[in-house]
């Protein structure tokens, strides 16, 4: 069986399931994303491999905190929030 995810879907899957929770995008430079509409990486899948990718700083930060369970609009709660997403990357760097 597949499970397939959009925007819109989280309510009914628990959440957001982009940052590891469910699933990351690799962009074509091998940075490891929270998902297609959320274009942050801290880790290049090159230097960490699959492994280090689910556990970057960023992912992290994401799965621990509340922003991929919140409430939204709708469509993609990373997108719609990508504020947030901005200063969880810049506070992870500076760390």
């Amino acid at each position: 069986m597949v499970f397939v995810s959009f925007p819109g879907d989280e309510k009914s899957s628990g959440g957001c399931l982009a940052a590891g929770r469910g699933f990351f995008h690799i962009n074509s430079h091998g940075g490891a994303e929270p998902c297609p509409f959320s274009p942050y990486s801290d880790v290049n899948v090159r230097d960490t491999g699959l492994k280090g990718a689910m556990n970057s700083a960023l992912f992290n930060a994401l799965r621990s905190g509340d922003l991929l369970v919140d409430d939204h609009k709708g469509g993609c709660v990373l997108y719609e929030k990508r504020e947030q997403v901005q200063a969880l990357l810049a506070s992870e760097k500076n760390n």
